[in-house]
């Protein structure tokens, strides 16, 4: 899901005047397919766990993201995370800044595919949700960012780190619409030695590969291996661990993973290119000019192949 460039702040008073407007609207799809079809998980999931900051005036995201971080066991105040994500002029945080700040601390935000079964699945693998909710109508919007904690099946009810309020209990149908108005915007955070439960393959590795385009290379690498002992055939995953590792420069596992590549895609020139450079650097030098000239077969007209040729013949 693309980016959505909205703020979140304070939640205004108003902002219970249209909660309960929403509260009357009838059955929400997704909430009306939970309930014709309950899903296997437990019953009642509550992360009591999860700490709670109370929020200052417009620094919802701040609080809530300092929740899900401390929860992964990593000490962090709200204060010192709105200095990396609040932004005065919009009074309060954008979206993409709170990505950007969960991998400072070498975590990684991926986004969920905005089902309502997904968050409840999250939630019962142990894993609090970060949401964005307009508790507003689309015409007059009241971005508020939340933690999901928990959840009842029974009871038909959401329950959140919200605010100043530690424990909010919402009725599924009424988080649905609120959360649908912030177009089902929602991430799992975590370490990079771990997949959520529900994500897919490309959800994972698009958070990876904002990892490595912030510089941390290291990390990334480690979550590629991640993602390959869930995905052990994704191609993306390969390649990934296989780039990693040479801007590491830790060649022998770029060679590994490149070759591993090609096992899935032989006709991927881009590969073959990426695997003369290892070669290259492994002092393998025919077996280098072999993989370059199999990249110039496949793809004979392309001007960065025939660069990285006469590039790797005079190789020292």
């Amino acid at each position: 899901m693309n980016f959505v460039i909205k703020r979140a702040g304070l939640v205004a008073a108003g902002a219970l005047f249209f909660l309960g407007y929403l509260g009357g609207c009838a059955t929400s799809p997704q909430t009306r397919l939970l309930v014709d079809n309950p899903p296997n998980i437990p019953a009642q999931v509550e992360l009591i766990e999860v700490p709670f900051f109370p929020q200052l005036e417009y620094h919802c995201g701040p609080s809530s993201l300092a929740s899900v971080i401390n929860y992964r066991g990593t000490p962090v105040e709200p204060d010192q995370i709105a200095q990396m994500i609040y932004v005065p002029g919009l009074k309060g945080s954008l979206q993409i800044e709170v990505e950007a700040a969960t991998r400072q601390f070498d975590m990684l935000p991926v986004q969920l595919d905005g089902k309502l079964e997904s968050l409840l699945r999250e939630l019962a693998a142990g894993n609090p949700i970060f949401v964005l909710q307009n508790l507003g109508l689309d015409s007059i919007p009241v971005w508020h960012y939340e933690v999901v904690v928990g959840y009842d099946l029974t009871e038909r009810v959401i329950i959140l780190r919200s605010g100043v309020d530690a424990r909010v209990l919402r009725s599924f149908a009424l988080f649905e619409k609120t959360w649908q108005r912030a177009d089902h915007w929602a991430l799992v955070v975590v370490s990079v030695d771990t997949v959520p439960a529900t994500a897919s393959a490309d959800a994972y590795l698009d958070a990876v590969i904002g990892m490595e385009q912030v510089g941390r290379i290291d990390t990334a690498n480690h979550a590629y291996s991640t993602a390959l002992r869930r995905w052990p055939q994704n191609l993306l995953a390969h390649t990934g661990l296989g780039n990693s590792a040479y801007a590491l420069g830790e060649f022998v596992a770029a060679e590994s993973a490149y070759r591993s590549a090609l096992m899935i895609d032989p006709q991927k020139a881009e590969l073959w290119n990426n695997l003369a450079y290892v070669l290259a650097q492994l002092g393998q030098h025919e077996s280098s000019m072999d993989a370059i000239g199999r990249a110039l077969e496949l793809d004979p007209d392309n001007r960065n192949f025939k660069d990285s040729y006469n590039e790797l013949a005079n190789w020292q």
